[in-house]
């Protein structure tokens, strides 16, 4: 079958924490999510064509061209939240073009809801959570025009009607899927804002996050129990991202790297072993930090960790079920500075329970540690998270909210808590406030300028520079 797979525009579609400029300086990433979808469906024999709309200059005549000259039998889409819309519009031109065309969608819009997803799209097939073995039953099953019935983890349509089939397991053996399909798309095209090398790529080496943390929606997604791809696999991936595409830096996006203290060193000394001269950043926790640890992992290559930090006062991290508390997040900003590895540090305003007290000492928390790089947002309530739940609850935002959104009835793609004395419209303000203060300060723009090793990256951060200032 001819398959046709699309990521719709993010740089477009953003939860609006900065403005347009600021966003678009920020950077671009392949969606790693179609493209192990896409290295599946080729082992499978189809033929397979992707889009990514964020790297075409011209997307929609892209689309229409593709539509016309490779006549896909099915368009299989990538749909967060805040992209739906777009998505749908995607679908409706490609049923225009090709009225027999059979159009999947996936991705957290479809699994945090399906049958609103559905109802207000014109998508024949929603596949919820992990993609790769669901989608590939699906166009078997399609093909031979067998019983969609029996598929687990689809919803379908048939007429008027939605169909909800069972769960799927998840995968185990992670290291039974093929690395994605990075030669469907330009690596070139794709950049990010702190990268040290213009030559970056994205990976993941583990699914799923054990931890419960009320903001986030992953664990309904991947699941709360972690699994991995094995290192001999991962360096391997690594290997091939150097010899293939000369990648020389790779961003791990697994929400948390270190899970499995044994498995880091493991993967760090094999690293060493094949003498893999490649640069790296994680994400991590704070209480997951050891010197032995980064101290190899410094040796292997990891230049920096991004470290949600979220709040300065411990009592918000409590309700957050964070997990951690303020001396921790100290502790750890200690030991990763001796080791000399950058921080990236994440923080959060607008919790359960935040008042302008508690955001200061976040804020003074932040200034403390000094991360290399900072991000201060607010707390977004999410579809599937705890903390919607909690919100609908307690009557802060309705239980149909995103099911309006989806219908087209409400706009606001970040929906947050609010109170008399604590309103939306303030916590936005201290946001702009708090980025200019960061980053707009002598000391730390000489400190970056002292770092950078290149053109290309002098340009990037001036560009964001540029678009701060005029936050």
């Amino acid at each position: 079958m001819n398959i046709l797979l699309i990521n719709p525009s993010l740089n477009r579609q953003r939860i609006k924490h900065y403005n347009d400029k600021i966003e678009k300086a920020r950077g671009t990433y392949p969606s790693l999510g179609l493209l192990y979808i896409a290295a599946v469906l080729k082992q499978e024999g189809h033929h397979i064509e992707l889009i990514d709309i964020d790297t075409e200059p011209n997307p929609q005549n892209k689309i229409i061209l593709s539509l016309a000259s490779f006549k896909p039998d099915v368009l299989c889409i990538h749909v967060m939240t805040w992209s739906f819309h777009q998505a749908n519009e995607i679908a409706k031109l490609a049923k225009d073009a090709l009225p027999s065309i059979c159009v999947i969608a996936g991705g957290a819009a479809i699994t945090s809801a399906p049958e609103p997803a559905m109802e207000h799209s014109v998508f024949d097939y929603g596949v919820i959570g992990e993609g790769e073995k669901t989608t590939a039953e699906l166009l078997q099953t399609l093909n031979s025009k067998g019983d969609t019935s029996k598929i687990p983890g689809i919803i379908y349509r048939q007429g008027r009607k939605l169909f909800l089939n069972g769960k799927r397991p998840l995968i185990e053996m992670l290291d039974s899927i093929p690395n994605p399909a990075r030669e469907l798309v330009k690596l070139n095209r794709y950049s990010d804002v702190l990268s040290r090398e213009r030559a970056c790529a994205t990976m993941v080496t583990s699914r799923g996050c054990p931890y419960n943390c009320i903001y986030c929606d992953r664990r309904n997604r991947m699941g709360n129990r972690w699994r991995s791809f094995s290192n001999r696999r991962i360096v391997d991936e690594m290997q091939e991202l150097k010899n293939r595409y000369g990648i020389k830096e790779i961003m791990f996006f697994d929400d948390e790297f270190i899970t499995d203290r044994l498995r880091t060193i493991e993967f760090c000394n094999l690293i060493l072993e094949n003498n893999l001269k490649i640069i790296w950043e994680c994400r991590s926790r704070v209480d997951l930090i050891d010197r032995e640890l980064l101290k190899i992992m410094k040796r292997a290559g990891c230049y920096r960790i991004r470290f949600g930090f979220e709040s300065g006062d411990d009592i918000i991290l409590k309700t957050l079920k964070k997990g951690i508390t303020v001396m921790q997040s100290l502790e750890c900003s200690r030991m990763v500075k001796e080791a000399g590895i950058e921080i990236f540090g994440y923080f959060m305003f607008g919790c359960p329970g935040e008042t302008e007290k508690t955001i200061q000492k976040t804020i003074e928390l932040a200034f403390v540690i000094e991360p290399d790089f900072a991000v201060f947002s607010k707390a977004i309530l999410i579809p599937g998270s705890e903390l919607f739940d909690w919100a609908v609850t307690q009557k802060l935002i309705s239980a149909d909210y995103w099911e309006r959104f989806l219908a087209g009835e409400i706009t606001n793609t970040a929906p947050s808590l609010s109170s008399r004395e604590l309103p939306e419209e303030r916590i936005d303000q201290i946001i702009k406030e708090v980025n200019k203060r960061f980053y707009l300060r002598p000391k730390f723009m000489m400190r970056k300028l002292a770092k950078i090793k290149s053109l290309p990256q002098l340009i990037k951060q001036i560009n964001m520079a540029g678009a701060f200032l005029n936050y």
